[in-house]
């Protein structure tokens, strides 16, 4: 309350196909401050004693605060579970990323929450602080030489070792498997939810990657939504997404279980048109402004700031948005049919209402 309202979060993702654990601060501006506050210094202090001094004694923390927190990531893990789509999203990615990262829920499972104890949570904690990777990210309007001058003295104070780098696996591609396996599995439910997963470990050309996924089913003008879902009515919604890190197209559907088949030779057919044809300059122009129009919005927020460059950590070099937005709109449509040639099957995965085995 003495910061205005300063707000802040905890939360653990995936950036590309690393988990990680995020700690954040958010507080106005020094120049917002009503007496003369050093809002970001009072803020960067606040924001590394949580960090660094957590409620724990003895190599521990809490015993009631760690039996609430094991039930609510209890309870997280159910909703997941409990949703048909981000179930078939798990069953899924476990198939498809077998022995990667990817394949399991940033939660975790059951099993692995309910032997979490006091001991073994702080245990987990400092070999973060210890031996993980850390970035520090800061957006605004100051220089944050300060927030740099507080948290390197408090980091400065941790021995870490030879800790530090970031896991070369999640750096990597996700394996392509040597033949498309095909599962579907029984759910009580009335519908059915498909995702295909197709896999191009050595493509290299990430804007054209991103173009592509537009076209086939990232937009409302996309191939998927038009002749799969509209012209054929196979499919309640029929998208599309690339994600470069792990090079991957990944195409899902909400389908009547007895429409899984025809919807799934359906996209099959127009990725392969899309590689005997290529795409029309109409699609590729209405792909580039559905993607540079939503560029902007990166600037709407610092925490936005800080996650369009959180998000190029792996890559060689960063870039900004409106670099971004030069690269876009140079690819061309050779480019995009390059990029469809070199994505494979690798997984097609159906969570269906009907009974079906592998």
């Amino acid at each position: 309350m003495e910061l205005y309202g300063a707000w802040l979060e905890n939360k653990i993702d995936f950036n590309g196909r690393r988990r990680y654990s995020s700690v954040s601060i958010w507080l106005p501006d020094d120049r917002f401050a009503l007496e003369g506050e050093k809002l970001e210094r009072e803020g960067c202090k606040l924001l590394a004693e949580c960090i660094l001094r957590p409620n724990a004694k003895n190599g521990a923390f809490d015993a009631e605060i760690t039996r609430l927190m094991r039930t609510e990531l209890i309870d997280s893990i159910d909703s997941v579970i409990n949703d048909k789509r981000s179930l078939a999203g798990y069953r899924g990615a476990k198939i498809a990323y077998e022995g990667e990262p990817a394949s399991e829920l940033i939660q975790g499972t059951h099993e692995q929450a309910e032997q979490v104890t006091p001991e073994s949570a702080y245990k987990a904690y400092r070999r973060m602080l210890e031996r993980g990777h850390i970035e520090i990210y800061a957006s605004g309007r100051s220089d944050f030489a300060e927030s740099e001058k507080i948290l390197s003295e408090v980091f400065t104070g941790i021995d870490r070792g030879k800790g530090g780098e970031i896991c070369s696996l999640c750096a990597k591609p996700s394996a392509l498997k040597p033949q498309p396996r095909y599962v579907t599995e029984n759910f009580p439910m009335q519908q059915a939810i498909t995702r295909m997963y197709f896999k191009a470990p050595d493509m290299d050309d990430r804007f054209a990657n991103v173009l592509l996924g537009m076209i086939l089913g990232g937009m409302t003008t996309s191939r998927f939504f038009e002749n799969i879902r509209e012209k054929q009515s196979l499919c309640y919604y029929c998208s599309s997404v690339t994600h470069r890190l792990s090079k991957e197209l990944l195409v899902y559907s909400g389908i009547e279980p007895q429409n899984a088949e025809r919807t799934q030779a359906a996209v099959f057919a127009e990725i392969d048109d899309v590689c005997r044809n290529g795409v029309t300059e109409e699609e590729l122009e209405r792909a580039k402004l559905e993607v540079i129009d939503g560029i902007p919005a990166v600037y709407d927020t610092v925490g936005g700031i800080a996650n369009w460059y959180m998000g190029q950590l792996h890559d060689e070099e960063y870039i900004t948005p409106e670099e971004y937005v030069e690269k876009i709109r140079a690819v061309t449509a050779e480019r995009v049919r390059a990029v469809c040639k070199m994505y494979s099957p690798d997984t097609i995965f159906t969570l269906s209402g009907e009974e079906a085995g592998e």
